[in-house]
């Protein structure tokens, strides 16, 4: 059987979060300082963020990147890099209220299995689509999302749905472009 894609596992958890009712549901989104893969929003107004992961290799990758490796997810702040008065000036970032992993249950339960921080939760998904939490995530906050963020995270799918359509649309032909030059 093919190894699931990254498009399958986010349609599998976009269905998983559907069904327990969190009425925000975007993928590939920039609500922080980071990409998103999945970005779910409560009914309570807590944000859920969900990095997929397709291979072993990629999810050993994850764990270099900042939000983990320094802590921003748990810590909720940053070194300032500009304009910092004193080298240990911090920052206040946002984050999600909650943070997980989804990746293929092969993935999940290799013989040996990558380290994952304690305050992701684990979600797997199966040939079938059947999504499982494995182990659920930690709340990193409380505080709830703003209507100024919903509404900054809705202008931009808004701007990302028109880029589509006029490239959808009015890309050049090929074609054409070759019988040009």
């Amino acid at each position: 059987m093919p190894a699931l894609t990254a498009t399958e596992i986010a349609w599998s958890m976009r269905c998983h979060a559907q069904a327990l009712h969190h009425e925000w549901i975007t993928p590939n989104a920039y609500l922080y300082a980071w990409e998103s893969d999945l970005i779910t929003v409560s009914a309570l107004g807590h944000v859920h963020e969900i990095e997929i992961k397709t291979s072993r290799s990629d999810l050993k990758n994850d764990m270099k990147k900042p939000k983990h490796g320094d802590g921003l997810l748990v810590k909720g702040t940053a070194l300032e890099t500009e304009g910092a008065t004193k080298p240990k000036d911090k920052r206040p970032i946002r984050r999600p209220n909650f943070f997980s992993f989804a990746l293929p249950c092969a993935i999940y339960r290799a013989r040996r299995p990558v380290v994952l921080p304690p305050y992701a939760g684990v979600y797997t998904v199966d040939e079938y689509g059947r999504v499982r939490e494995e182990r659920a995530p930690v709340q990193l906050h409380t505080e709830r999302i703003s209507t100024r963020q919903l509404f900054l995270l809705a202008r931009r799918i808004h701007h990302r749905y028109w880029d589509q359509l006029r490239r959808g649309q009015h890309a050049p032909d090929t074609l054409q472009l070759e019988l040009a030059g």
